[in-house]
């Protein structure tokens, strides 16, 4: 994601939550001075040209993660968001956790162990989490921004962690995009870490607002299997 086409999505979304930008900026540093030197092209050797699916932490997870085993859809990447990690393992190992480390920790690094990559973001209220988790990731790991990227973060756009799952899959090449435990309505998932829902809705409003625009001005090919919730405009649904 150029920051360009990028940066004009981020100052809309500091105004909106009244985020501290310098706050980022720090989280952003600590996480790229902790982080190992990796190749970014193993990461992308998994998603390039491949179908992906993103498993979301709404209230529809559980259910969604039932039928699509059932329909045989795991066999695409499995990329799971931060807190959906837990019930995505009750089923499969993911290939891929896109965190800000706001869920279940010890059930991401569970995965890590047994292969997962982790995509961590640093932003203005995670500090603590990056040092005490990044630093016995010593593989399979990369770092992400909302900011500026530099050194060895990347920002491949979005916001919340399903939307950033979603744009790392488009930028890395994935083939099509399917979402599910998506449901961005009025209701948060049990499997979400957030406990402000008041601020939560809104960041869920922001991510639906972020795959349509992933979608329809980018030209991501992204299908939402959700089997609740709300719909994602520009972005078709269809029962598994």
């Amino acid at each position: 994601m150029r920051w360009e086409l990028w940066e004009p999505k981020y100052k809309e979304i500091v105004k909106r939550l009244i985020l501290d930008e310098h706050a980022d900026m720090h989280a952003a540093e600590l996480l790229e001075k902790i982080l190992p030197e990796l190749d970014i092209e193993d990461l992308k050797n998994i998603i390039n040209g491949k179908e992906c699916i993103i498993f979301g932490a709404g209230p529809s997870l559980d259910k969604d993660l039932a039928g699509l085993n059932k329909s045989r859809y795991l066999d695409k990447v499995v990329i799971a968001v931060d807190g959906a990690t837990s019930a995505v393992l009750n089923y499969y190992s993911p290939d891929i956790i896109v965190t800000d480390l706001d869920g279940a920790v010890e059930r991401q690094y569970e995965a890590w162990n047994g292969g997962s990559w982790l995509v961590v973001h640093g932003h203005g209220d995670n500090d603590t989490q990056i040092r005490k988790f990044v630093p016995i990731v010593d593989a399979r790991i990369i770092g992400t921004t909302q900011v500026k990227p530099f050194g060895k973060l990347f920002n491949f756009g979005g916001f919340t962690d399903g939307d950033r799952a979603a744009f790392m899959a488009y930028e890395l090449g994935a083939k099509k995009i399917f979402l599910a435990g998506m449901d961005l309505g009025t209701e948060v998932g049990k499997h979400s870490g957030m406990k402000d829902t008041k601020r939560k809705l809104i960041k869920l409003d922001i991510c639906k607002e972020l795959l349509s625009w992933l979608s329809a001005k980018l030209g991501a090919k992204i299908v939402n299997l959700t089997s609740g919730g709300e719909s994602i405009p520009n972005v078709p649904r269809q029962v598994p």
